[in-house]
């Protein structure tokens, strides 16, 4: 491909005749639904979820209108059930798998330490884990590996900081971003990459009430960057991970967070 018809298509077509699965998927907006748009746009079939059968269906049918081969399995990934069915799509449909974006993530417990319980934080680290691990196993069942698949799981930037209310989450992920780095170690040698992308803040429907007012110009403000990370922002980051052009990168957490983590600590000294 030319370099002017790179510049001409700012969608290039680099999973053409690939398979991607996209759970959690369907709210709008959202880090899996910009996820499932993104690769679609670049030629991917894709396999998209979501609990509420309503709003995965206007999702599917959204995706669809853009010309992208899309598939819907509603179903909650708490499920055991949920991630083989994904699974068994993408084959059944189109016949492969070659792609995963896991999103599913969230806060069962939000408070301090002294606040939570054995429940509080156990649940909160499997909701970020094991839907992560489960679909990966499922997939690796169906032909992952095959040929030479690659994985992006969606951490989160919490784990960088203290924040007290956030214990239980930032924790969680933290534990998947170990499992992140273990999982590539063991299946580099099958061909398989596995990377995370660790968003800040980002305008989602989760996050609706901090950024509907202004659009998130006044949280942006506080960003290295000045602006506030998009979902799109976060698809692009996961599209290159996943895509050929990041073939020689695996077991790596890339922030794309508008500069958060750069956020300065307290210091004793003060400039002349």
């Amino acid at each position: 491909m030319t370099t002017d018809t790179v510049a001409d298509d700012p969608y290039c077509r680099r999973f053409a005749g690939r398979v991607a699965v996209v759970p959690g998927s369907s709210a709008n907006p959202s880090i899996g639904r910009s996820c499932a748009t993104r690769l679609g746009r670049e030629g991917a079939s894709v396999v998209i979820n979501g609990r509420d059968p309503s709003t995965l269906s206007a999702t599917e049918r959204d995706l669809r209108a853009l010309g992208i081969e899309a598939v819907a399995v509603a179903g909650s990934m708490d499920d055991g059930a949920t991630p083989a069915r994904l699974v068994e799509a993408a084959i059944a449909h189109f016949g492969r798998i070659d792609h995963l974006v896991n999103t599913i993530g969230g806060a069962h417990f939000a408070g301090s330490f002294e606040q939570m319980d054995k429940a509080g934080l156990i649940d909160t680290v499997a909701l970020n884990t094991w839907p992560t691990l489960a679909l990966i196993q499922a997939a690796l069942a169906g032909g992952l590996a095959d040929g030479g698949g690659s994985v992006v799981n969606i951490s989160s930037g919490s784990p960088h900081k203290t924040t007290s209310s956030m214990v239980a989450y930032a924790a969680a992920k933290a534990a998947l971003n170990a499992l992140t780095r273990t999982i590539a170690a063991d299946l580099g040698p099958r061909g398989v990459r596995v990377n995370a992308v660790s968003p800040g803040l980002t305008k989602t429907s989760g996050t609706r009430a901090i950024w509907e007012n202004d659009e998130g110009r006044d949280a942006g403000a506080k960003l290295v960057l000045g602006r506030l990370t998009a979902a799109d922002d976060i698809a692009a980051a996961a599209a290159f991970l996943l895509s050929d052009d990041a073939r020689q990168i695996t077991g790596v957490l890339l922030d794309v967070d508008g500069g958060n983590h750069l956020s300065g600590g307290w210091s004793p000294f003060r400039s002349a």
